[in-house]
């Protein structure tokens, strides 16, 4: 006589379930689909941006990290204030568009040298306090760190 154990059996019905469960939802037409990223304001997704003043002023895009703001300008929202103008030591406010969760860490001097403030994914700065404020020079993506962000 043989006996099977009634953990074996709990746990083939589970699996049974789970791809009745499944074809289920592909008979009929039902996507799985992730959470959708959330988005700082003023933001395209996939992005992180920074602002001349308030976040519907000029502002400049980056898709990665960017050692060097020198040569950046605020080229999007025209005729937003500041546009036109460097973003090198020109950050007022932030925005963070990340789709990969990302934070964004902003630097006062170029290639990433002297932190000064980081935008969680999904969030943002607006009207940066006077240590923050006009003095960012590099950005860099970085995966979740400990680091208190806005």
């Amino acid at each position: 006589m043989t006996s099977v154990s009634t953990t074996t059996t709990t746990g083939l019905r589970r699996k049974i379930g789970t791809l009745a469960a499944l074809a289920a939802a592909v008979v009929t037409g039902m996507a799985v689909t992730a959470a959708p990223a959330s988005a700082g304001p003023n933001c395209a997704a996939g992005y992180h941006c920074v602002f001349y003043t308030g976040l519907n002023s000029a502002r400049h895009s980056y898709f990665n990290s960017d050692a060097n703001f020198t040569n950046d300008t605020f080229n999007q929202v025209s005729g937003g204030a500041g546009y036109g103008q460097n973003v090198n030591d020109n950050v007022e406010s932030a925005s963070n568009s990340s789709t990969g969760g990302y934070e964004s860490h902003y630097y006062l001097n170029i290639n990433y040298n002297s932190f000064l403030f980081c935008v969680n994914p999904g969030s943002h700065v607006e009207y940066l306090p006077s240590g923050q404020a006009n003095l960012a020079s590099s950005l860099q993506l970085t995966g979740t760190t400990s680091t208190h962000c806005y």
